[in-house]
C-alpha cells in the first residue's frame, strides 16, 4: 500500500500549520502561560535532540551496529544526570551575564572575540550536514510512502515553510535574549507528536506483526541471530568515543544551548529535566529493537533507516502510515527551526556586527532584527544546498556523525 504524493503534501502541510498556530496561540496568549512555564514543556523542547536521526536512523544504525545506537543516548542521559555540576553553573552563568550561545560563552571566558568567531565558523560549518539530513529524511520518507521521486520543489517547499516560522516565531523580538514561549511550546509539541507516534509503531510492531509480546519471544526463539546481532558489534566498536560525542552534544550543540539556556523561563526547569530528559530519551527508543525485528520478519527489502515507514506500510491501516510521516517530519523540523534560529544568533552577534556595524544613521534595531531574519533564511537554504549536492550512500546515523564529530 502506498500514498499520493499530494495526499502525503497535504498531512505535511497540515501538520506545519498546526505548528504555527500552537506557536501564535502561545504568543498571544490563547493558551495558558503555565504551560510554557511548565518544566514538562521545557523538556519536552530540549527533545529537539531526538532529530530524524532518531526517528528513523535509530533503527537503521541498530540493524548495522546492534545495541551500539543506545551510545548516542547514553551519552546525552549522563549529561543530564550531572546537570548539578554541569548543566546548571552554565545556566547560573548564562543568566549572570547574558550569555545566549556558546560563543559567547567561550568568547567570554577567554576575553576574545577571535574565540567567538571561530566557535561561530565552525558551528556553522560542522552543521550544514546536519540540516541537510532532516530534508533528505523528509523527501526519502515521501519517496518511501508513495513509490515515487519528490521533486526539489518539495524539498524547497519545506525548507521555505522552516524559513518563515522561524522568522515570525524566533525573530519577534530585537533581543536574542528575550524568551520565545511560542517557539519552546511549539518545539515541545512536535517532542510529543514524535515520541507518541513511535511509541504507537512500536506497539503495532508487536501486537499486529507479532501478535502480541508471546509472538516476539517466539519468533526471537526461531531466530537467536537476531539477538546476537544486537550484541555482537558493540565490543569491536567506538562505543566510549560516541558515548563522549554525545554527552557534549547534549548541551553544546547550537540547539541544545539554545532551548537548554537561552530559552530557559526557570532553574526549576532544569532541576525537573535531569531525570524528565532520560526518561524521555528512554521511551523514545524503547520501541527501537522490536521495530527492527518487525522488518525483518515483514524482509521489507528496503534500508532499515525506513522500517519505521516499512512496516506501517506492509498491512497496517492508511492512517497509521500518515502519522509515521508525521512524526518523521516533525523531527526534522524542528531541528532546523531551532538550529537556524540559533546559529543566526551567534552569526549577527560574531560575524555581521563586527564585520559591517551599519551607519549611524540608520535604525540600529531594525537593521538587527532584519538581519537576523535574513540570516535564518541563508542558513537553512545552505543547509538545503549541501543536501542538493550531497551523495545519498551515507546511511542518516553515518551523516549526522559527521557532523556531530565536526561541531
Amino acid at each position: 500500500m502506498s500514498h499520493e504524493l499530494a495526499t502525503l503534501f497535504a498531512a505535511g502541510f497540515v501538520y506545519l500549520v498546526l505548528l504555527f498556530l500552537v506557536a501564535y496561540a502561545t504568543d498571544r496568549g490563547y493558551l495558558p502561560g503555565s504551560w510554557a512555564a511548565h518544566p514538562l514543556t521545557y523538556t519536552l523542547s530540549i527533545g529537539v535532540y531526538a532529530t530524524s536521526w532518531t526517528y528513523y536512523g535509530s533503527v537503521g544504525y541498530a540493524a548495522h551496529n546492534g545495541l551500539l545506537f543506545l551510545t548516542i543516548y547514553i551519552g546525552a542521559t549522563l549529561a543530564f544526570v550531572l546537570s548539578p555540576v554541569l548543566l546548571q553553573p552554565i545556566l547560573r552563568l548564562s543568566r549572570e551575564y547574558q550569555l545566549t550561545s556558546l560563543a559567547d560563552l567561550l568568547a567570554f571566558r577567554y576575553r576574545s572575540q577571535a574565540a567567538g568567531v571561530l566557535v561561530t565558523l565552525f558551528m556553522l560549518l560542522g552543521t550544514m550536514p546536519y540540516i541537510a539530513l532532516q530534508i533528505r529524511a523528509v523527501t526519502e520518507s515521501l519517496q518511501v510512502l508513495s513509490n515515487e521521486v519528490p521533486s526539489n520543489t518539495i524539498a524547497l517547499v519545506f525548507c521555505a515553510t522552516l524559513i518563515l516560522f522561524g522568522v515570525l516565531f524566533g525573530t519577534r523580538h530585537i533581543s536574542p535574549r528575550e524568551k520565545h514561549r511560542g517557539l519552546v511550546v511549539a518545539i515541545a509539541f512536535e517532542s510529543l507528536i514524535k515520541l507518541i507516534v513511535l511509541l504507537l509503531i512500536g506497539a503495532y510492531a508487536v501486537f499486529s506483526v507479532f501478535d502480541g509480546p508471546g509472538g516476539v519471544s517466539d519468533w526471537l526463539a526461531l531466530n537467536p541471530q537476531a539477538i546476537e546481532a544486537l550484541y555482537r558489534p558493540v565490543g569491536e566498536s567506538p562505543w566510549a568515543a560516541l558515548v563522549f560525542l554525545s554527552f557534549a552534544a547534549a548541551f553544546l550543540l547550537p540547539r541544545q544551548f539554545h532551548m537548554l539556556f537561552a530559552e530557559n523561563l526557570d532553574a526549576r526547569g532544569l532541576r525537573t529535566a535531569t531525570w524528565a530528559m532520560p526518561a524521555f530519551l528512554l521511551l523514545l527508543n524503547i520501541s527501537i529493537p522490536v521495530i527492527l525485528w518487525a522488518g525483518q520478519k515483514l524482509q521489507l527489502g528496503m534500508n532499515p533507516d525506513y522500517y519505521v515507514l516499512g512496516i506501517t506500510l506492509s498491512n497496517g491501516p492508511s492512517w497509521l502510515s500518515l502519522l509515521a510521516f508525521v512524526g518523521g517530519l516533525s523531527a526534522a523540523s524542528a531541528m532546523v527551526i531551532v538550529t537556524s534560529i540559533a546559529l543566526a544568533s551567534m552569526s549577527l552577534n560574531h560575524l555581521l556586527l563586527p564585520a559591517s556595524y551599519p551607519d549611524p544613521a540608520m535604525n540600529l534595531y531594525r537593521w538587527i532584527l532584519w538581519g537576523r531574519r535574513l540570516l535564518i533564511g541563508l542558513i537553512i537554504m545552505a543547509g538545503y544546498g549541501f543536501y542538493a549536492g550531497l551523495k545519498h550512500s551515507q546511511s542518516l546515523v553515518e551523516l549526522g556523525l559527521i557532523s556531530f564529530v565536526a561541531v
